[in-house]
């Protein structure tokens, strides 16, 4: 069944770091909803007020209306480090059910990735996505589990969610959430986790057959271990 234009889901990622009182997180947030037939390519920058920095270049097709798969490499340096690729990852974002058919749109992330410094480890990533629309509003919410494919090693389990207005294609402004909860075997204390929120902006612009869409966030840290302020970035080129 072919889909109605997708939702920014993803797109390219650049941090103010004049904004930022020091090393901050935001991370992506997933729609599950695929558009049959679209490409994309995306460019994410993260950069810390510290000097760290990285940057993901992702190469992105939807083969079905239910399967959309993206190839990524990023870039990363430590304060006062050298740029290395560290890290090359293929994500696959499966829908589940028809977009608009149920209350929630539903759909699943996979991702395998491989480390290139320290211990080259491979990481799988594993994720439920819902998204609920009406003519007024659009929720996303995102839960998932990562884990260094080493001995050992613990998933990490991450929440996000996104509540945004419709008010135009090229502007919808929303509240954006993170978590950072701990390890499956030992979710920490609310002192220890990483809880963050802040305003955020989607929106996209066409520009004959082709979209520019864009995300935007700037939040901030709600617990004693998490980051003070972090902004991001996103943006993505959709063509068919």
């Amino acid at each position: 069944m072919d889909r109605p234009t997708s939702p920014a889901h993803r797109a390219l990622a650049a941090w103010v770091g004049w904004l930022l009182v020091g090393p901050a997180f935001a991370d992506v947030i997933y729609s599950p909803t695929v558009e049959e037939g679209e490409k994309a390519i995306e460019w994410r920058s993260t950069v810390h007020r510290d000097g760290g920095e990285e940057h993901k270049l992702e190469l992105e097709i939807s083969p079905t209306s239910w399967w959309r798969a993206e190839w990524l490499a990023t870039v990363d340096r430590d304060p006062g480090a050298p740029r290395q690729i560290g890290e090359v990852s293929f994500e696959n974002v499966f829908s589940l059910n028809p977009q608009g058919r149920d209350f929630w749109d539903l759909g699943v992330l996979a991702e395998l990735s491989k480390g290139l410094r320290g211990e080259h480890a491979w990481a799988a990533e594993l994720g439920l996505l819902a998204e609920h629309a009406t003519a007024r509003t659009v929720t996303t919410v995102n839960v998932a589990a990562e884990r260094e494919l080493l001995p050992g090693s613990s998933a990490e389990l991450t929440v996000s969610t996104r509540f945004r207005w419709r008010l135009g294609p090229r502007f919808e402004p929303g509240v954006e959430y993170h978590a950072e909860l701990g390890t499956i075997d030992h979710v920490g204390s609310l002192r220890t986790q990483r809880h963050s929120l802040g305003p955020a902006l989607v929106g996209r612009v066409r520009l004959g057959h082709e979209t520019l869409r864009y995300e935007a966030a700037w939040v901030f840290g709600l617990t004693t271990g998490s980051p003070a302020s972090s902004a991001r970035l996103q943006l993505e080129w959709e063509f068919h």
